[in-house]
């Protein structure tokens, strides 16, 4: 419960700053069309609902393409930003009527501003949580040498809190787990099966068993049948003939572990 708390505030934290900062500053013509308290639940609410739009359309991006695209701590989020914009616009267009702030005389210019201030915003953004989940995965692993003591005990009780989460026995051999949006899809030999759950305490979870090796990804070490490299870009094939991209962060930890030595 505490975790999902201080998840929950993590995620809220970041949109309530940004609306209340620019509700504060007022810009495009809303410091001098609105009053204070008007204008800051105006950009409260503007940036709360473009934020979910923004953060469900990187998270797609990122879980689709992300391996396949090049300088993805740059691309991820500019791609994002510019397949939101879209509704995202549409959100200001309604936000603006209802204010009575008015109907945009060019909806071609609106669209720019968003799609800039979505670039903006989403760029630090998904840096930040870049670095925020290669911390994980390291404090993860640090979990795992911790209690290498009694491997099985751990093992054990990590994948019984894991196997609670889905709707029934597994369903052949665990290979890996993706995130897709807020959802993790959980991939086995008979199948795949949507949990809600948090990809970090997945990890932590199956520590015993496998590891992150992207910020989308888990694997279990025996699923693992070759590395592929493309250019600059490393995959892991497994067992089933699937690629797992490898994020650069985690190719540090992977490879002192072994994981990306020739199969």
């Amino acid at each position: 419960m505490r975790e999902w708390t201080r998840d929950i505030g993590l995620r809220l934290a970041p949109p309530l700053g940004v609306g209340l900062l620019l509700g504060l500053i007022g810009p495009f013509g809303t410091y001098d069309r609105l009053p204070l308290f008007p204008r800051l639940g105006y950009w409260l609410a503007v940036v709360s609902l473009n934020w979910v739009l923004a953060d469900a359309g990187i998270r797609r991006v990122d879980a689709l393409a992300g391996h396949r695209l090049r300088a993805a701590r740059f691309s991820v989020p500019i791609l994002g930003a510019l397949i939101v914009s879209v509704p995202a616009t549409g959100v200001v267009v309604l936000a603006n009527g209802l204010s009575g702030i008015g109907w945009p005389s060019s909806v071609a210019v609106l669209y720019a501003q968003v799609l800039i201030l979505l670039a903006a915003i989403s760029l630090p953004v998904y840096q930040w949580q870049e670095i925020q989940e290669a911390a994980s995965a390291a404090r993860a692993d640090g979990d795992d040498s911790r209690l290498s003591a009694n491997p099985a005990g751990a093992d054990a009780r990590g994948l019984a809190l894991f196997l609670a989460r889905l709707s029934g026995p597994l369903k052949g051999r665990l290979l890996c787990i993706e995130t897709q949006d807020h959802y993790l899809a959980v991939h086995t030999t008979g199948g795949t099966e949507m949990i809600l759950c948090r990809m970090e305490d997945a990890a932590r979870e199956l520590g015993g068993i496998g590891r992150r090796v992207h910020r989308s990804w888990w694997v279990a070490e025996d699923a693992v049948e070759a590395t592929v490299r493309d250019g600059q870009r490393q995959f892991l094939r497994l067992v089933d003939g699937r690629s797992v991209p490898v994020g650069r962060s985690y190719r540090p930890d992977l490879k002192q572990a072994g994981w990306l030595k020739a199969r």
